[in-house]
Protein backbone atom coordinates (compact mmCIF):
# COMPACT_ATOMS: atom_id res chain seq x y z
CA UNK A 1 0.00 0.00 0.00
CA UNK A 2 3.20 2.09 -0.83
CA UNK A 3 2.48 5.22 -3.35
CA UNK A 4 4.90 6.24 -6.09
CA UNK A 5 5.89 9.45 -6.27
CA UNK A 6 6.05 11.74 -9.56
CA UNK A 7 9.17 13.56 -8.95
CA UNK A 8 10.63 13.00 -12.14
CA UNK A 9 8.46 16.01 -13.78
CA UNK A 10 9.13 18.70 -10.96
CA UNK A 11 12.28 20.15 -11.84
CA UNK A 12 12.16 23.56 -13.85
CA UNK A 13 8.93 24.03 -12.75
CA UNK A 14 7.30 27.97 -13.57
CA UNK A 15 5.22 30.03 -10.99
CA UNK A 16 1.20 30.94 -11.50
CA UNK A 17 1.25 33.53 -8.75
CA UNK A 18 -2.34 34.57 -7.64
CA UNK A 19 -2.81 38.56 -8.05
CA UNK A 20 -2.49 39.36 -4.58
CA UNK A 21 0.35 40.71 -2.33
CA UNK A 22 2.72 37.90 -1.91
CA UNK A 23 5.10 36.67 -4.59
CA UNK A 24 6.76 33.26 -4.90
CA UNK A 25 10.73 33.83 -4.44
CA UNK A 26 12.62 31.53 -6.31
CA UNK A 27 15.46 30.01 -4.68
CA UNK A 28 18.01 27.27 -5.08
CA UNK A 29 16.44 23.91 -6.15
CA UNK A 30 16.17 21.46 -3.71
CA UNK A 31 15.19 17.98 -3.92
CA UNK A 32 12.50 16.49 -1.69
CA UNK A 33 13.73 13.40 0.25
CA UNK A 34 13.58 11.19 3.63
CA UNK A 35 16.00 13.56 4.80
CA UNK A 36 14.67 16.89 3.40
CA UNK A 37 10.75 16.88 3.17
CA UNK A 38 10.41 20.81 3.57
CA UNK A 39 11.81 20.67 -0.08
CA UNK A 40 9.82 20.97 -3.18
CA UNK A 41 12.34 21.94 -6.00
CA UNK A 42 11.99 25.25 -6.36
CA UNK A 43 9.65 25.54 -4.03
CA UNK A 44 9.43 24.40 -0.27
CA UNK A 45 7.14 23.92 2.71
CA UNK A 46 7.41 27.87 3.51
CA UNK A 47 5.49 29.17 0.03
CA UNK A 48 2.31 29.78 1.22
CA UNK A 49 -0.35 27.80 -0.77
CA UNK A 50 -2.63 30.52 -0.32
CA UNK A 51 -0.62 32.54 -2.64
CA UNK A 52 1.47 30.57 -5.24
CA UNK A 53 2.21 27.41 -6.00
CA UNK A 54 4.14 25.35 -9.40
CA UNK A 55 2.78 25.34 -12.84
CA UNK A 56 3.88 21.66 -13.85
CA UNK A 57 2.75 21.66 -16.85
CA UNK A 58 1.42 18.14 -16.49
CA UNK A 59 -1.96 16.99 -16.55
CA UNK A 60 -3.26 14.00 -14.05
CA UNK A 61 -6.46 12.61 -16.25
CA UNK A 62 -8.77 10.33 -14.78
CA UNK A 63 -11.94 8.52 -16.19
CA UNK A 64 -14.54 7.68 -13.72
CA UNK A 65 -17.46 5.18 -14.67
CA UNK A 66 -20.37 5.59 -12.02
CA UNK A 67 -22.31 3.00 -11.48
CA UNK A 68 -24.17 0.04 -9.27
CA UNK A 69 -21.99 -2.93 -7.68
CA UNK A 70 -23.00 -5.90 -5.62
CA UNK A 71 -19.87 -5.61 -3.24
CA UNK A 72 -19.29 -6.98 0.63
CA UNK A 73 -16.97 -4.83 2.14
CA UNK A 74 -17.19 -6.60 5.58
CA UNK A 75 -18.40 -9.65 4.23
CA UNK A 76 -21.98 -9.17 4.20
CA UNK A 77 -23.62 -8.17 0.36
CA UNK A 78 -24.58 -4.98 -0.49
CA UNK A 79 -25.82 -3.36 -3.82
CA UNK A 80 -23.30 -0.06 -3.49
CA UNK A 81 -22.92 3.08 -6.12
CA UNK A 82 -19.50 2.75 -6.88
CA UNK A 83 -16.63 4.05 -9.16
CA UNK A 84 -15.33 2.01 -11.69
CA UNK A 85 -16.53 -1.07 -10.25
CA UNK A 86 -14.48 -1.07 -6.54
CA UNK A 87 -14.92 0.62 -3.02
CA UNK A 88 -13.32 2.99 -2.34
CA UNK A 89 -12.82 4.40 -5.99
CA UNK A 90 -9.53 4.90 -7.59
CA UNK A 91 -7.70 7.40 -6.04
CA UNK A 92 -6.93 10.78 -7.91
CA UNK A 93 -3.20 11.78 -7.18
CA UNK A 94 -0.99 14.40 -8.40
CA UNK A 95 1.93 16.83 -7.75
CA UNK A 96 1.43 20.40 -6.60
CA UNK A 97 1.03 22.09 -9.43
CA UNK A 98 -0.02 19.84 -11.57
CA UNK A 99 -3.81 20.46 -13.82
CA UNK A 100 -6.02 17.32 -12.60
CA UNK A 101 -8.41 16.01 -15.38
CA UNK A 102 -11.34 13.70 -14.05
CA UNK A 103 -14.42 12.67 -16.67
CA UNK A 104 -17.42 11.18 -14.93
CA UNK A 105 -19.59 9.35 -17.08
CA UNK A 106 -23.28 8.51 -15.41
CA UNK A 107 -23.96 4.80 -15.82
CA UNK A 108 -27.22 5.00 -13.02
CA UNK A 109 -30.66 3.78 -14.60
CA UNK A 110 -32.38 6.15 -12.30
CA UNK A 111 -30.06 8.68 -10.49
CA UNK A 112 -28.10 11.58 -11.54
CA UNK A 113 -24.63 11.93 -9.91
CA UNK A 114 -21.77 14.82 -9.45
CA UNK A 115 -18.46 14.67 -8.07
CA UNK A 116 -16.54 17.03 -5.29
CA UNK A 117 -13.41 17.53 -4.82
CA UNK A 118 -13.60 18.23 -0.91
CA UNK A 119 -11.59 20.83 0.36
CA UNK A 120 -10.02 21.69 -3.26
CA UNK A 121 -9.93 25.63 -3.30
CA UNK A 122 -10.62 25.80 -6.88
CA UNK A 123 -9.22 29.18 -7.55
CA UNK A 124 -11.48 30.54 -9.88
CA UNK A 125 -12.86 26.99 -11.14
CA UNK A 126 -16.34 27.29 -9.80
CA UNK A 127 -17.22 24.96 -12.23
CA UNK A 128 -15.48 22.29 -11.03
CA UNK A 129 -16.89 21.97 -7.61
CA UNK A 130 -19.46 19.71 -8.62
CA UNK A 131 -21.95 21.17 -6.14
CA UNK A 132 -25.58 20.51 -7.80
CA UNK A 133 -27.74 22.88 -7.57
CA UNK A 134 -24.78 25.28 -6.86
CA UNK A 135 -22.35 24.94 -10.14
CA UNK A 136 -24.08 21.99 -12.28
CA UNK A 137 -27.20 20.12 -12.97
CA UNK A 138 -26.96 16.37 -12.28
CA UNK A 139 -24.88 14.44 -14.78
CA UNK A 140 -27.78 12.45 -16.51
CA UNK A 141 -27.92 8.73 -17.12
CA UNK A 142 -26.24 7.68 -19.86
CA UNK A 143 -24.07 11.18 -19.99
CA UNK A 144 -20.88 12.44 -19.30
CA UNK A 145 -19.13 15.66 -17.87
CA UNK A 146 -15.39 16.49 -17.20
CA UNK A 147 -14.15 18.42 -14.26
CA UNK A 148 -10.78 20.33 -14.64
CA UNK A 149 -8.73 22.29 -11.45
CA UNK A 150 -5.40 23.25 -10.82
CA UNK A 151 -3.71 21.30 -7.94
CA UNK A 152 -2.74 24.69 -5.95
CA UNK A 153 -2.89 22.90 -2.91
CA UNK A 154 -1.20 19.79 -1.37
CA UNK A 155 -1.85 16.99 1.15
CA UNK A 156 -4.52 14.94 1.43
CA UNK A 157 -8.43 14.58 0.91
CA UNK A 158 -11.22 12.52 -0.70
CA UNK A 159 -13.72 13.31 -3.57
CA UNK A 160 -17.20 12.32 -3.85
CA UNK A 161 -20.83 12.48 -5.08
CA UNK A 162 -22.75 15.56 -4.33
CA UNK A 163 -25.90 14.29 -5.47
CA UNK A 164 -28.15 13.66 -2.60
CA UNK A 165 -27.08 10.70 -0.04
CA UNK A 166 -25.25 8.81 -3.16
CA UNK A 167 -21.51 9.15 -1.20
CA UNK A 168 -23.12 6.97 1.92
CA UNK A 169 -23.63 3.81 -0.71
CA UNK A 170 -20.17 4.19 -1.76
CA UNK A 171 -19.12 6.69 -4.35
CA UNK A 172 -16.54 8.38 -2.81
CA UNK A 173 -12.36 7.87 -3.03
CA UNK A 174 -9.01 9.43 -1.83
CA UNK A 175 -7.02 12.35 -3.19
CA UNK A 176 -3.28 12.54 -2.59
CA UNK A 177 -1.42 15.52 -3.68
CA UNK A 178 1.96 15.10 -3.29
CA UNK A 179 3.76 18.02 -2.00
CA UNK A 180 6.37 19.08 1.03
CA UNK A 181 5.49 18.55 4.85
CA UNK A 182 6.61 19.79 8.31
CA UNK A 183 8.38 16.99 9.11
CA UNK A 184 10.70 14.05 7.72
CA UNK A 185 9.51 10.90 7.23
CA UNK A 186 10.70 7.79 4.94
CA UNK A 187 7.92 5.95 3.70
CA UNK A 188 3.99 7.21 2.54
CA UNK A 189 1.82 4.74 3.36
CA UNK A 190 -1.02 6.21 1.03
CA UNK A 191 -4.66 7.13 2.45
CA UNK A 192 -6.45 5.04 5.28
CA UNK A 193 -10.10 6.43 4.90
CA UNK A 194 -12.32 5.41 8.16
CA UNK A 195 -16.16 5.62 7.84
CA UNK A 196 -19.43 3.87 9.53
CA UNK A 197 -21.08 1.62 7.16
CA UNK A 198 -24.77 0.32 6.50
CA UNK A 199 -25.72 -2.93 5.33
CA UNK A 200 -29.41 -1.10 4.18
CA UNK A 201 -29.41 1.12 0.91
CA UNK A 202 -28.70 4.89 2.63
CA UNK A 203 -31.68 6.56 0.87
CA UNK A 204 -33.88 3.82 3.16
CA UNK A 205 -32.59 4.75 6.28
CA UNK A 206 -33.31 8.53 5.35
CA UNK A 207 -36.98 7.53 6.14
CA UNK A 208 -36.78 5.59 9.40
CA UNK A 209 -38.42 7.10 11.87
CA UNK A 210 -35.74 8.18 14.54
CA UNK A 211 -33.98 9.98 11.37
CA UNK A 212 -36.85 11.67 10.17
CA UNK A 213 -38.80 12.40 12.96
CA UNK A 214 -35.83 14.18 15.44
CA UNK A 215 -32.50 14.30 13.49
CA UNK A 216 -31.19 11.72 15.11
CA UNK A 217 -28.33 9.74 12.53
CA UNK A 218 -29.72 5.77 12.12
CA UNK A 219 -27.93 3.07 13.81
CA UNK A 220 -24.69 1.67 11.83
CA UNK A 221 -23.97 -1.49 11.54
CA UNK A 222 -20.11 -1.20 11.49
CA UNK A 223 -17.19 1.09 10.61
CA UNK A 224 -14.86 0.66 7.56
CA UNK A 225 -11.18 1.07 7.23
CA UNK A 226 -10.22 1.47 3.28
CA UNK A 227 -13.16 -0.16 2.73
CA UNK A 228 -12.83 -3.38 4.57
CA UNK A 229 -13.30 -4.91 8.01
CA UNK A 230 -14.35 -7.95 9.78
CA UNK A 231 -18.72 -8.17 11.13
CA UNK A 232 -20.29 -10.10 13.79
CA UNK A 233 -21.14 -12.89 11.89
CA UNK A 234 -17.36 -13.59 11.25
CA UNK A 235 -17.04 -12.35 7.82
CA UNK A 236 -15.05 -10.19 6.29
CA UNK A 237 -11.43 -9.26 6.45
CA UNK A 238 -9.18 -6.17 8.03
CA UNK A 239 -7.15 -3.54 5.65
CA UNK A 240 -3.26 -4.35 6.56
CA UNK A 241 -0.12 -1.79 6.75
CA UNK A 242 3.21 -2.66 6.79
CA UNK A 243 5.55 -0.71 9.13
CA UNK A 244 9.62 -1.28 8.44
CA UNK A 245 11.34 -1.24 11.78
CA UNK A 246 13.12 1.77 12.48
CA UNK A 247 11.55 3.82 9.39
CA UNK A 248 9.00 6.69 9.69
CA UNK A 249 5.63 6.37 7.96
CA UNK A 250 3.15 9.11 6.81
CA UNK A 251 -0.51 7.99 6.79
CA UNK A 252 -3.11 10.14 5.34
CA UNK A 253 -6.19 10.03 7.65
CA UNK A 254 -9.69 10.61 6.27
CA UNK A 255 -13.07 10.88 7.45
CA UNK A 256 -15.12 9.73 4.86
CA UNK A 257 -18.51 8.76 7.39
CA UNK A 258 -21.94 10.06 7.08
CA UNK A 259 -22.19 10.43 10.75
CA UNK A 260 -19.87 9.57 12.76
CA UNK A 261 -16.60 11.57 14.63
CA UNK A 262 -14.16 9.04 14.92
CA UNK A 263 -10.88 9.08 17.49
CA UNK A 264 -7.70 7.01 15.52
CA UNK A 265 -5.03 5.35 17.27
CA UNK A 266 -2.27 2.54 16.73
CA UNK A 267 -1.62 0.63 19.76
CA UNK A 268 1.59 1.66 21.10
CA UNK A 269 2.74 4.50 18.72
CA UNK A 270 2.42 7.81 19.16
CA UNK A 271 1.85 10.21 15.77
CA UNK A 272 3.33 13.15 14.82
CA UNK A 273 0.60 15.50 12.93
CA UNK A 274 2.05 17.78 10.63
CA UNK A 275 -1.44 18.43 8.01
CA UNK A 276 -4.95 19.00 8.72
CA UNK A 277 -7.00 19.40 5.85
CA UNK A 278 -5.25 21.21 2.78
CA UNK A 279 -3.09 23.01 5.49
CA UNK A 280 0.25 22.32 6.69
CA UNK A 281 0.76 23.00 10.79
CA UNK A 282 3.51 22.89 12.98
CA UNK A 283 3.98 19.16 13.99
CA UNK A 284 2.46 17.93 17.53
CA UNK A 285 2.60 14.80 18.90
CA UNK A 286 -0.12 12.32 20.17
CA UNK A 287 -1.67 9.28 21.65
CA UNK A 288 -4.95 9.31 19.50
CA UNK A 289 -6.82 11.90 17.26
CA UNK A 290 -10.21 13.25 16.88
CA UNK A 291 -11.46 13.08 13.18
CA UNK A 292 -14.84 14.81 12.37
CA UNK A 293 -16.78 13.85 8.74
CA UNK A 294 -14.72 15.74 6.06
CA UNK A 295 -11.65 15.91 8.13
CA UNK A 296 -8.27 15.03 6.91
CA UNK A 297 -4.78 14.73 9.06
CA UNK A 298 -1.39 13.67 7.39
CA UNK A 299 0.48 11.94 10.40
CA UNK A 300 3.92 10.27 10.87
CA UNK A 301 4.26 7.38 12.21
CA UNK A 302 7.64 5.70 13.64
CA UNK A 303 8.60 2.23 13.84
CA UNK A 304 9.92 2.08 17.00
CA UNK A 305 8.04 -0.51 18.74
CA UNK A 306 8.34 -4.87 18.33
CA UNK A 307 8.51 -6.20 15.47
CA UNK A 308 7.65 -9.42 17.15
CA UNK A 309 3.82 -8.69 17.39
CA UNK A 310 1.56 -7.24 15.24
CA UNK A 311 -0.84 -3.89 16.49
CA UNK A 312 -4.16 -2.90 15.75
CA UNK A 313 -5.25 0.78 13.75
CA UNK A 314 -8.53 1.64 15.60
CA UNK A 315 -11.62 4.07 14.45
CA UNK A 316 -13.66 4.14 17.99
CA UNK A 317 -16.62 6.34 17.00
CA UNK A 318 -17.96 8.88 19.41
CA UNK A 319 -20.87 7.63 20.59
CA UNK A 320 -21.36 10.65 22.62
CA UNK A 321 -22.21 12.73 20.14
CA UNK A 322 -25.70 10.11 19.72
CA UNK A 323 -24.77 8.30 17.00
CA UNK A 324 -24.62 4.19 17.38
CA UNK A 325 -22.54 2.14 15.58
CA UNK A 326 -23.14 -1.98 16.25
CA UNK A 327 -19.14 -2.45 15.73
CA UNK A 328 -17.92 0.41 17.74
CA UNK A 329 -15.40 -1.29 19.85
CA UNK A 330 -14.33 -3.63 16.82
CA UNK A 331 -13.51 -0.82 13.96
CA UNK A 332 -9.97 -2.07 13.35
CA UNK A 333 -6.87 -2.34 10.84
CA UNK A 334 -3.93 -4.51 11.47
CA UNK A 335 -0.12 -2.87 11.40
CA UNK A 336 2.50 -6.01 10.57
CA UNK A 337 6.29 -4.73 11.01
CA UNK A 338 8.65 -6.38 7.89
CA UNK A 339 10.24 -8.93 8.47
CA UNK A 340 11.93 -12.27 7.26
CA UNK A 341 9.26 -14.16 9.38
CA UNK A 342 6.33 -11.68 9.38
CA UNK A 343 4.10 -12.00 12.44
CA UNK A 344 0.49 -13.68 11.39
CA UNK A 345 -2.89 -13.76 13.02
CA UNK A 346 -4.58 -11.25 14.88
CA UNK A 347 -3.09 -8.64 17.00
CA UNK A 348 -3.18 -8.96 20.90
CA UNK A 349 -2.13 -5.46 20.98
CA UNK A 350 -3.44 -3.27 24.36
CA UNK A 351 -5.13 0.24 23.34
CA UNK A 352 -4.44 3.82 24.57
CA UNK A 353 -6.68 5.68 26.08
CA UNK A 354 -9.68 6.20 23.57
CA UNK A 355 -11.71 8.72 25.62
CA UNK A 356 -15.67 9.19 24.31
CA UNK A 357 -15.59 12.55 23.63
CA UNK A 358 -18.25 14.52 21.03
CA UNK A 359 -15.35 16.97 20.06
CA UNK A 360 -12.72 18.53 17.65
CA UNK A 361 -9.54 18.14 18.19
CA UNK A 362 -8.07 21.13 20.57
CA UNK A 363 -7.44 24.74 18.13
CA UNK A 364 -4.46 25.30 20.36
CA UNK A 365 -2.27 22.29 18.47
CA UNK A 366 -4.01 23.14 15.25
CA UNK A 367 -1.11 25.92 14.51
CA UNK A 368 -0.68 26.49 10.80
CA UNK A 369 2.99 26.62 9.23
CA UNK A 370 2.72 29.60 8.01
CA UNK A 371 0.02 31.76 9.93
CA UNK A 372 -2.35 34.73 8.51
CA UNK A 373 -3.80 37.62 10.27
CA UNK A 374 -7.64 38.36 9.55
CA UNK A 375 -9.38 42.01 8.97
CA UNK A 376 -12.11 43.54 10.20
CA UNK A 377 -15.04 42.55 8.66
CA UNK A 378 -17.32 43.66 6.11
CA UNK A 379 -20.08 41.79 6.54
CA UNK A 380 -21.33 39.78 9.66
CA UNK A 381 -23.78 36.71 9.62
CA UNK A 382 -25.46 35.01 12.46
CA UNK A 383 -26.95 31.89 12.19
CA UNK A 384 -28.70 29.20 13.89
CA UNK A 385 -28.99 25.82 13.07
CA UNK A 386 -32.75 24.80 14.16
CA UNK A 387 -35.17 21.85 13.56
CA UNK A 388 -38.41 22.55 11.97
CA UNK A 389 -41.83 20.19 11.50
CA UNK A 390 -42.89 19.05 8.75
CA UNK A 391 -42.60 20.98 5.51
CA UNK A 392 -45.39 19.60 3.64
CA UNK A 393 -43.24 16.88 2.20
CA UNK A 394 -42.05 13.44 2.88
CA UNK A 395 -39.82 14.00 5.65
CA UNK A 396 -41.25 14.69 9.57
CA UNK A 397 -38.30 17.15 10.30
CA UNK A 398 -35.80 19.60 8.46
CA UNK A 399 -33.01 21.17 9.61
CA UNK A 400 -32.77 25.46 8.87
CA UNK A 401 -30.15 27.42 9.41
CA UNK A 402 -30.26 31.17 8.90
CA UNK A 403 -32.88 31.88 6.09
CA UNK A 404 -36.26 31.34 5.97
CA UNK A 405 -36.30 28.44 4.71
CA UNK A 406 -34.36 24.95 4.71
CA UNK A 407 -32.29 24.32 2.13
CA UNK A 408 -34.07 22.19 -0.63
CA UNK A 409 -33.62 23.67 -3.78
CA UNK A 410 -33.95 22.89 -7.55
CA UNK A 411 -31.77 20.28 -9.34
CA UNK A 412 -32.72 22.00 -12.71
CA UNK A 413 -31.79 25.83 -12.33
CA UNK A 414 -28.21 26.13 -10.55
CA UNK A 415 -27.63 28.95 -8.68
CA UNK A 416 -24.66 30.05 -11.21
CA UNK A 417 -26.62 29.66 -14.43
CA UNK A 418 -29.68 31.74 -12.70
CA UNK A 419 -26.63 34.54 -11.98
CA UNK A 420 -25.01 34.82 -15.45
CA UNK A 421 -28.38 34.64 -17.07
CA UNK A 422 -29.89 38.04 -14.86
CA UNK A 423 -26.32 38.85 -13.86
CA UNK A 424 -27.75 39.83 -10.12
CA UNK A 425 -28.55 37.22 -7.35
CA UNK A 426 -32.30 36.58 -7.61
CA UNK A 427 -32.71 33.30 -5.62
CA UNK A 428 -35.87 31.94 -4.42
CA UNK A 429 -35.71 31.32 -0.47
CA UNK A 430 -35.25 27.12 -0.71
CA UNK A 431 -31.52 27.96 -1.76
CA UNK A 432 -31.09 29.76 1.43
CA UNK A 433 -28.76 32.04 -0.17
CA UNK A 434 -26.50 35.09 0.98
CA UNK A 435 -25.69 37.62 -1.29
CA UNK A 436 -21.94 38.04 -1.40
CA UNK A 437 -21.87 40.09 -4.66
CA UNK A 438 -21.27 43.52 -3.80
CA UNK A 439 -18.55 43.43 -1.43
CA UNK A 440 -15.31 44.19 -2.66
CA UNK A 441 -12.59 41.80 -3.68
CA UNK A 442 -11.07 40.01 -0.86
CA UNK A 443 -13.16 41.44 1.52
CA UNK A 444 -13.43 39.72 5.19
CA UNK A 445 -16.71 37.71 5.98
CA UNK A 446 -17.54 36.52 9.65
CA UNK A 447 -20.16 33.99 10.05
CA UNK A 448 -21.47 32.78 13.63
CA UNK A 449 -23.53 29.83 13.58
CA UNK A 450 -25.14 28.17 16.62
CA UNK A 451 -27.10 25.55 17.55
CA UNK A 452 -29.21 24.27 20.84
CA UNK A 453 -29.39 21.29 20.11
CA UNK A 454 -26.92 18.64 21.51
CA UNK A 455 -25.77 17.26 18.35
CA UNK A 456 -22.42 18.49 16.84
CA UNK A 457 -21.93 19.53 13.40
CA UNK A 458 -19.11 18.94 10.87
CA UNK A 459 -19.51 22.29 8.87
CA UNK A 460 -17.37 22.75 5.39
CA UNK A 461 -16.89 25.43 3.03
CA UNK A 462 -16.54 24.68 -0.46
CA UNK A 463 -13.92 26.96 -2.57
CA UNK A 464 -12.14 28.20 0.54
CA UNK A 465 -9.77 27.56 3.62
CA UNK A 466 -12.25 29.31 6.78
CA UNK A 467 -10.66 31.06 9.58
CA UNK A 468 -12.13 29.78 13.08
CA UNK A 469 -11.71 32.60 15.08
CA UNK A 470 -13.80 30.89 18.43
CA UNK A 471 -16.03 28.11 19.23
CA UNK A 472 -17.85 27.28 22.59
CA UNK A 473 -20.53 25.50 24.13
CA UNK A 474 -23.81 27.56 24.88
CA UNK A 475 -25.06 31.09 23.05
CA UNK A 476 -22.29 32.96 21.45
CA UNK A 477 -21.92 36.28 23.60
CA UNK A 478 -20.20 38.61 21.98
CA UNK A 479 -19.32 40.56 24.98
CA UNK A 480 -17.67 37.55 26.16
CA UNK A 481 -16.08 36.04 23.38
CA UNK A 482 -12.40 36.40 22.58
CA UNK A 483 -11.82 35.96 18.60
CA UNK A 484 -8.62 35.06 17.30
CA UNK A 485 -8.14 37.74 14.83
CA UNK A 486 -3.45 37.17 14.98
CA UNK A 487 -2.96 33.23 13.78
CA UNK A 488 -6.13 31.76 14.05
CA UNK A 489 -6.64 27.97 12.89
CA UNK A 490 -7.77 27.68 8.82
CA UNK A 491 -9.27 24.65 7.27
CA UNK A 492 -12.60 23.41 5.12
CA UNK A 493 -14.05 21.14 7.47
CA UNK A 494 -14.52 22.23 11.27
CA UNK A 495 -16.52 21.52 13.95
CA UNK A 496 -19.82 23.05 15.12
CA UNK A 497 -20.26 21.90 18.77
CA UNK A 498 -23.00 20.19 20.36
CA UNK A 499 -25.22 23.24 21.99
CA UNK A 500 -22.70 25.62 20.73
CA UNK A 501 -21.29 27.99 18.47
CA UNK A 502 -17.94 28.77 16.05
CA UNK A 503 -17.34 32.00 14.43
CA UNK A 504 -15.76 31.59 11.09
CA UNK A 505 -14.25 33.97 8.69
CA UNK A 506 -13.17 34.05 5.20
CA UNK A 507 -12.05 36.71 2.31
CA UNK A 508 -13.88 37.63 -1.11
CA UNK A 509 -11.39 36.22 -3.21
CA UNK A 510 -13.02 33.41 -5.21
CA UNK A 511 -15.64 33.92 -7.36
CA UNK A 512 -18.83 31.88 -8.04
CA UNK A 513 -21.19 30.29 -5.97
CA UNK A 514 -20.38 27.82 -3.06
CA UNK A 515 -22.44 25.74 0.00
CA UNK A 516 -21.60 25.97 3.65
CA UNK A 517 -22.94 23.03 4.62
CA UNK A 518 -23.06 19.66 7.99
CA UNK A 519 -21.36 17.19 6.59
CA UNK A 520 -23.45 14.67 8.73
CA UNK A 521 -25.24 13.29 5.32
CA UNK A 522 -28.77 13.31 6.98
CA UNK A 523 -28.35 16.86 7.68
CA UNK A 524 -27.87 18.48 4.36
CA UNK A 525 -29.98 15.96 2.52
CA UNK A 526 -33.15 17.62 5.39
CA UNK A 527 -32.07 21.05 4.79
CA UNK A 528 -28.65 22.42 6.81
CA UNK A 529 -26.83 24.36 3.80
CA UNK A 530 -26.23 28.16 3.15
CA UNK A 531 -25.51 29.25 -0.46
CA UNK A 532 -22.91 32.00 -0.47
CA UNK A 533 -22.60 33.93 -3.39
CA UNK A 534 -19.59 35.55 -4.20
CA UNK A 535 -17.47 38.18 -6.71
CA UNK A 536 -19.65 40.17 -8.98
CA UNK A 537 -22.01 38.68 -11.79
CA UNK A 538 -19.57 39.47 -14.31
CA UNK A 539 -16.97 37.96 -12.20
CA UNK A 540 -18.65 34.93 -12.08
CA UNK A 541 -19.48 34.98 -15.89
CA UNK A 542 -15.68 35.69 -16.34
CA UNK A 543 -14.44 31.56 -14.36
CA UNK A 544 -17.21 30.01 -16.46
CA UNK A 545 -16.06 31.76 -19.62
CA UNK A 546 -17.84 30.14 -23.09
CA UNK A 547 -16.52 27.35 -23.02
CA UNK A 548 -17.79 25.96 -18.99
CA UNK A 549 -20.97 28.08 -19.19
CA UNK A 550 -21.86 26.08 -22.88
CA UNK A 551 -20.99 22.70 -20.83
CA UNK A 552 -23.30 23.71 -17.74
CA UNK A 553 -26.05 24.35 -20.50
CA UNK A 554 -25.81 21.26 -22.10
CA UNK A 555 -25.59 18.60 -19.18
CA UNK A 556 -28.63 21.02 -17.80
CA UNK A 557 -30.26 20.40 -20.99
CA UNK A 558 -29.74 16.71 -20.93
CA UNK A 559 -30.90 16.37 -17.09
CA UNK A 560 -33.88 18.10 -17.80
CA UNK A 561 -34.71 15.63 -20.89
CA UNK A 562 -33.98 12.43 -18.45
CA UNK A 563 -37.25 13.77 -16.59
CA UNK A 564 -36.10 12.59 -13.26
CA UNK A 565 -36.98 14.66 -9.78
CA UNK A 566 -36.19 18.21 -9.98
CA UNK A 567 -35.45 18.11 -5.66
CA UNK A 568 -34.93 15.42 -3.41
Amino acid sequence: MRFSFFFGTFLGWATWTVAVPLEHTKRQSCANGPTARNCWGDFSIDDDVTYTWPDTGVTRSYSFDVGLATLAPDGVEKVMMVVNGQYPGPTIEANWGDSVQVEVCNNLSQNGTSIHFHGVRHLNTNHADGAVSQTECPIAPGDCHTYRFKATQHGSSWYHSHYSLQYGDGLLGAIVIHGPTTANWDIDLGPLLITDHYHESVFDLADEPLTSLIGIPPVAVNGLMNGKNAYLTGTGSRAEFTFTPGKKHLLRLVNTGSEMIFRFAVDQHRMTVVAMDFIPIQPFETDTLLIAIGQRYDVIIEADQSPDVAYWARGVPMTSCFAINLMSTDIRAIVRYESDTPVTGDPTSTSWLMLDTCADEDLSNLVPHITHSVGPSALTQNFNAVLLPSQGDNYAVRWRVGGSEPYRPPKNNPVVKQVIDTAAVNLTADFNPIDLTSLAPSSWVYLIVESLAPLPHPLHLHGHDTYVLARGTGPYVELLTSLDLESPPRRDTFNLPQSGYVVLAFQTDNPGSWLLHCHIQWHIHQGFALTLVEGSPSSIQGVYGSGEDAEMRRVCQNWVSSGLETTD
